[in-house]
């Protein structure tokens, strides 16, 4: 056995955390905030204000809604993507026309049949 040894324990020294270091924190942290001058805080403020709006535009989609619609008559071999991509607007997105296929015929997926008759919103 080894008469010295370099071995120290991880457990020395261990700081212990009471709740009078939290405390500290929490009173350091409020004046922290309170130092920040107060036209800064609300300009950041304004600052999020702004872009959490112009997120909420942004996603909230367009408003227009379909002038009118057309019957089309589904052939062998069609799919509900081909049929959007011939017949959508030139401006719009295959998968934005594609859902408004699905949601004005009621449909829950992707399959159609041969025969059926698909209504089709236009613009």
């Amino acid at each position: 056995m080894l008469k010295y040894s370099t071995y120290r324990s991880i457990y020395e020294n261990v700081p212990v955390v009471t709740e009078q270091s939290s405390k500290t924190w929490g009173i350091y942290l409020k004046s922290k905030i309170a130092s920040i001058p107060l036209n800064k805080l609300l300009f950041t403020l304004l600052i999020v204000a702004i872009f959490w709006t112009g997120a909420y535009s942004v996603f909230a989609g367009g408003t227009e809604k379909p002038t009118g619609e057309k019957q089309v008559i589904v052939q062998y071999g069609d799919s509900l993507w081909r049929i959007a991509s011939l017949h959508k607007p030139a401006d719009m997105d295959t998968r934005v026309y594609l859902d408004s296929i699905r949601r004005m015929n009621g449909l829950k997926g992707p399959d159609i049949q041969a025969g059926e008759v698909l209504s089709l919103p236009v613009w």
